[in-house]
């Protein structure tokens, strides 16, 4: 009888040690941790609208995505197609900056551009100073303004793809690294750059997107 019972009490130890081991397995995490951390891409590519597609047959360097927009192929920029709408009679640069990043559909600036793009507050820019000196006509003192056609080759004023184009200085976001008072513009008159004081008021022309 008690070799019977010592059998019986040492199978359920086991029994208990087995199971111990179970439950304090279960207390293990299956894996490491998933990630939770997201890229300012992923945020973006979460958040964008669709690029304009250029479904042109005639293969136009700037497709007018028909919501005020235009895109540029060849750089992959969208342009607002108004280029006068933001604001009338210029900006600081601090402004500018200001103000084209709370350009967004639907918004009191965004009806005044005519925007149906579905864009939102953050994703509009100025150009940088590299993408005002990529869109500026090859031989800039033959056109005024100093913009190609929407075919990519010529004259913008034989092909134009945006409205309201001042040939006057447009604000670029490049701060002028050796002067911190000035940042660097384009003059559409001659498709020139130079460094301007941030407290002048030059016109505005935001673009959004790219590579």
């Amino acid at each position: 009888m008690m070799k019977m019972t010592t059998r019986i009490s040492f199978t359920l130890a086991i029994g208990w040690l087995i199971a111990g081991v179970a439950l304090a397995g279960t207390l293990e995490p299956p894996g490491p941790p998933a990630p939770t951390m997201v890229t300012q891409q992923q945020l973006w590519d979460a958040v964008k609208p669709p690029i304009c597609v250029n479904n042109n047959p005639t293969g136009l360097r700037f497709v007018d995505c028909g919501n005020g927009t235009v895109q540029d192929t060849q750089t992959g920029l969208i342009w607002l197609k108004n280029a006068n709408c933001l604001p009338a009679f210029g900006s600081d640069w601090a402004a500018a900056n200001r103000r084209a990043a709370k350009l967004a559909d639907g918004t009191a600036d965004g009806i005044a551009c005519g925007l149906s793009d579905g864009s939102k507050t953050g994703m509009w820019r100025l150009p940088t100073l590299a993408e005002w000196q990529a869109i500026v006509y090859p031989n800039p003192s033959a056109c005024n303004p100093a913009l190609p056609a929407a075919s990519g080759t010529g004259c913008y004023s034989t092909g134009a793809w945006a409205t309201g184009v001042q040939s006057y200085y447009y604000w670029s976001s490049t701060p002028e690294v050796g002067y911190p008072q000035a940042a660097w513009v384009v003059a559409l008159s001659s498709g020139g750059v130079g460094d301007h004081i941030k407290t002048l008021a030059r016109d505005v022309w935001p673009v959004r997107g790219g590579p």
